[in-house]
């Protein structure tokens, strides 16, 4: 980019004649250019002046804060080589009263150029001669001066001949002229007076300093960004938001502003050239008779020069200059906290009005004081009367008169500030005044900035920031000095304080919840309400959301913490499911943040009884996972990590599946056999009902004709068969849990009750029965004589069981390898105990009232598809399958439950024969079943129950309540009822072809 100066001639010679430096230039001569500059703002062709003008670089390079000052050098001292033109040098011939006689141009010539050049000596004019007397050099560019003035009555050498220089713009050479004998010119009197600024004194330097910014500052939790509220003083969490403000003073100052004061110095010299006259006496002419003859005196006309010199009154002046100013904005704040992202953080101003300073500053008199020329001091003497003698510089002294008419010409000096703006406001004017300057006045006092100049939000806590108390807050306001100071002290920095602390607590919550929704199934004879139950085998759900009350701060409370929750996990004390996967006892189990509650189902194999179940949750700053760091419910302890929670747990087995799958009634061959004469069992069964152990419909749902009681229209071809009491019926169900060790088994009570053949309500009856022998007649089912004319015998192994191999030889085996001993098995062989095994009869009942079936009556078919991690022999034996079987006494007698037989046979003389209108035919003998398991080898221990106090198996099963037969006739049945047997027939009318 190029920048180009132009001037016309006629600005140059103006600037020239005004610097009065015509003589100076010659052709050739380098000249220096500078520009004079204004800031301004707005578009370029209407812009709007911010300040200035600056003549100098120094004052335009500091009169902004310019990204590339250095920028302005080439517009100051731009070196010019001065080519001029050819200039007049003319000639003027006058006479003393000042009539031209001739004017002649000598020549033109370049600037600089010698002439040497002579007047003449006398001129004529008017016929007259007239003598040159005087002559002097006047520049064209300023006519009225004269210069080198050189008079013949003072024998000047140069008053002919001149020898000069030409001068830009050209040069008049003029010579006065008058006759011999004219009277004494007019005197005349010039000079001038010099001055001499004399050093000022500083008769005043007030001070004024604002430099306390008062800075203080906080740092609290960004509201919007969090969209809640927090009290950082009593905490917030990771990962929220915080934001940092700073007040301080728009600005800092201090400043020494000085008056200055002293006097200008005028010393003056007058050359005065006196006219003088006298009258010179004559010698006497020699008379007759040798007398004289006295003369008149002689006039005679002359002149001589004074030169006076003398000093004026000094003139006084005072005027302010800055002797000291450092003007500071705000650069920016730095605050520290360990909440803080890195630890700190830096606000920079938004929305900052920085000061404004224009200043322009000298410490050197001659740019304050401008004194005033006296000019060229003037003086028309009177003529000096000698009298008798010819006058001389002793016969006057005008100094009095000169010094006078010099005061009167020197008027005070112009004065001239510094220049102080700040903010658009004069504080120091330097509008020139005379002697005395503008008193200045002070910068303003600054003001608090805004809420919004030096903040910053949205600075989010590290997310693994520990926990800490009430950690210190520590700051720095830094202000920078504008570039316009004079002596200022540099940039600053002060403390910002106080500034509050803040406290790091990232909440999480565990109010998770094992809900007793197993409740329903719980089997168990004496249930334990104070624990949760979990059943074998079924599904149960954990709650474990991220919600909950914390600590009653602002922002806490009670709400969701899932934001700041790492992890959740479980530990069971025995190995669950999960969606398909086992986890093993003691393994830690990670709910995904976000997941309300998940549902874990218990395997067969652990083993009942109590547990607790632990639960944690922990936050996303946690440093470790120990337990130490826990705290029940809630961290509201911040040196904790973790919210925990423990259910206590009881585990439960199960008593389910009962079926019927066979009956000695030979009607019912061809139900359970695949042919007649054939052993070989079908797959028909009876069922407790239409669902499985969890109340899930099973296939059956719907088709009564398989769901107990076995009863008219259960056989399939025979509608109206019911089975003839004595025979026996087999049955099983299985069970899960902690019955496979000897002394653990199941305890069976059977009831009776007689139904009408036309429906109605069961009615609980008491059996009677009898055997061979006189004595034995009416033996009631459940008395002492029953429990000894009685003994249920059977083989678990027996054919018409149709156990499958694989399942005796497992529960064989597991009998052999961990129920006998290592004696036992050193004295008996596998080979040999299975063969005793397969042979192996049980006793498992003394009379009708009750069966106990014993670890003998069971087989173990626990899954086998199972994690490598559990042990096959714990999962196989964790399941029980029972073998049973029941059979009514032949042709029992049935009396009202409760009748006292004794009494009732005193009645009838002693002896009864069941043809007494008290006892009951014509109807069906209903069996129900209570079962319960047994531990411990105490069969009276009634652990788990098919129908308990709270879980009733037979209905979750789906029992039937009743029932129509094909002639429409309703029975009601109860939970537990399996059988219906006819009343009236018996086994024996079957072989006998006879009833009782």
């Amino acid at each position: 980019m190029t920048t180009n100066f132009m001037w016309t001639e006629t600005e140059v010679l103006q600037a020239i004649k005004q610097a009065k430096a015509e003589q100076n230039i010659s052709e050739g001569t380098p000249l220096y250019a500078s520009a004079i500059m204004r800031v301004v703002t707005g578009p370029r062709n209407n812009p709007t002046q911010v300040s200035g003008p600056f003549h100098t670089l120094y004052q335009i390079k500091h009169a902004e804060s310019w990204a590339h000052p250095e920028d302005f050098r080439q517009y100051f001292d731009v070196a010019i080589t001065f080519k001029g033109k050819d200039y007049p040098v003319n000639m003027t011939l006058k006479l003393s009263n000042g009539t031209v006689v001739k004017t002649q141009e000598i020549g033109n010539y370049k600037a600089g150029y010698n002439v040497i050049k002579s007047f003449p000596e006398t001129v004529t004019y008017g016929g007259q001669t007239y003598a040159i007397t005087k002559s002097w050099l006047s520049p064209i560019l300023r006519p009225g001066e004269q210069l080198y003035i050189q008079s013949k009555a003072s024998n000047d050498p140069a008053v002919i001949q001149r020898n000069f220089k030409v001068y830009v713009g050209g040069v008049n050479m003029v010579a006065s002229y008058k006759k011999d004998n004219d009277p004494p010119e007019p005197g005349e009197g010039t000079g001038e007076c010099t001055y001499t600024i004399q050093p000022p004194n500083k008769i005043a330097a007030p001070q004024t300093s604002f430099m306390e910014p008062n800075a203080n500052g906080v740092i609290l939790g960004d509201d919007a960004a969090n969209g809640r509220h927090f009290d950082v003083s009593s905490g917030i969490p990771t990962s929220e938001n915080l934001y940092a403000n700073a007040w301080t003073k728009d600005y800092l100052f201090e400043h020494t502003f000085a008056n200055m004061a002293g006097e200008i110095r005028y010393s003056c010299s007058v050359k005065v050239t006196y006219p003088t006259k006298w009258d010179e006496a004559q010698p006497n002419l020699p008379g007759p008779n040798g007398t004289s003859i006295p003369q008149s005196p002689l006039p005679k006309t002359g002149k001589f020069d004074k030169t006076y010199t003398f000093d004026l009154t000094p003139k006084e002046y005072a005027y302010w200059q800055v002797d000291q100013l450092a003007v500071y904005q705000i650069d920016r704040a730095q605050m520290e906290n360990y909440a803080l992202p890195g630890g700190e953080v830096t606000l920079y101003p938004n929305n900052y009005g920085s000061p404004t300073v224009e200043l322009t500053n000298s410490t050197e008199v001659e740019d304050h004081v401008v004194p005033q020329d006296t000019g060229g001091i003037e003086f028309n003497p009177e003529v000096v009367d000698g009298g008798d003698h010819e006058p001389g510089p002793n016969d006057v002294d005008d100094t009095a008169v000169l010094t006078d008419l010099a005061e009167m010409q020197t008027k005070d000096p112009e004065v001239q500030n510094d220049r102080l703006v700040f903010n658009g406001e004069t504080i120091m004017d330097d509008t020139v005044a005379t002697k005395t300057g503008l008193t200045p006045g002070r910068i303003p006092d600054p003001q608090i900035i805004g809420d919004g100049v030096l903040y910053e939000g949205q600075l989010m806590i590290n997310s693994g920031l520990l926990n800490r108390h009430n950690t210190t807050s520590t700051g720095t306001i830094y202000y920078t000095m504008l570039s316009e100071n004079v002596e200022g002290n540099g940039d600053q920095e002060f403390l910002i304080s106080p500034i509050n602390s803040v406290t790091v607590h990232t909440p999480v919550v565990n109010y998770s919840l094992l809900p007793d929704d197993n409740r329903p199934f719980d089997q168990r004879m004496t249930p334990d309400m104070t624990r949760a139950v979990l059943i074998l085998d079924r599904p149960f759900t954990v709650h474990f959301t991220e919600s909950g009350q914390h600590l009653n701060i602002p922002g806490y409370g009670n709400r969701d913490y899932a934001k700041y929750t790492k992890n959740k996990r479980i530990q069971f004390p025995f190995g669950v499911f999960q969606n398909g996967d086992y986890y093993p006892e003691d393994t830690w189990i990670y709910i995904p943040v976000g997941t309300p509650s998940m549902t874990f189902k218990m395997p067969t194999w652990v083993d009942e009884g109590n547990y607790t179940v632990q639960t944690q949750s922990w936050a996303i700053n946690a440093p470790s996972d120990g337990s130490d760091l826990c705290e029940v419910n809630r961290n509201g302890d911040l040196w904790n990590y973790c919210a925990s929670e423990s259910f206590n747990v009881g585990v439960v087995g199960r008593l389910f599946n009962f079926r019927i799958w066979d009956i000695g009634d030979f009607r019912f061959e061809k139900v359970f056999r695949t042919g007649v004469g054939t052993f070989e069992h079908s797959n028909a069964m009876y069922y407790t009902g239409g669902n499985d152990e969890n109340g899930i419909p099973t296939a059956l749902s719907g088709q009564p004709q398989w769901q107990l009681p076995i009863r008219k229209g259960s056989h399939p071809t025979e509608q109206r068969t019911v089975p003839h009491n004595g025979y026996s019926f087999l049955f099983d169900f299985r069970t899960i849990g902690n019955l496979w060790q000897p002394g653990e088994g199941i305890r069976i009570e059977p009831s009776f009750y007689f139904i009408p053949k036309n429906g109605g309500t069961a009615t609980p009856v008491d059996l009677y029965y009898d055997i061979s022998g006189s004595k034995n007649k009416m033996i009631g089912v459940g008395s002492p004589k029953d429990k000894l004319s009685y003994t249920r015998t059977y083989r678990l192994t027996d054919g018409l069981r149709n156990i499958s191999s694989g399942e005796l030889s497992t529960a064989a085996s597991y009998e052999y390898n961990y129920i006998m001993t290592q004696a036992e098995r050193d004295k008996t062989p596998w080979f040999k105990f299975y063969k005793q095994y397969l042979k192996r009869k049980t006793k498992i009942a003394y009379g009708y009232d009750m069966e106990v079936l014993p670890f003998e009556s069971r087989t173990l078919v626990g899954p086998t598809d199972i994690p490598d991690v559990v042990n096959p022999i714990t999962a196989v034996r964790s399941v029980q399958h029972w073998y049973g079987e029941y059979n009514l006494p032949i042709a029992p007698y049935l009396l009202p439950k409760g009748t006292n037989i004794v009494t009732l046979a005193n009645q009838y003389g002693g002896a009864l024969d069941g043809h007494e209108k008290e006892f009951i035919t014509g109807g069906y003998i209903l069996v129900n079943f209570q079962i319960y398991t047994t531990k411990n080898g105490d069969a009276d221990t009634r652990i788990l129950g098919y129908k308990a106090p709270i879980a009733n198996m037979w209905a979750i099963e789906g029992q039937m309540t009743g029932s129509t037969d094909e002639m429409g006739q309703t029975f009601s049945f109860s939970s537990g009822d399996i059988i219906l047997f006819e009343s009236d027939f018996s086994v024996r009318n079957d072989y006998q072809g006879q009833g009782r």
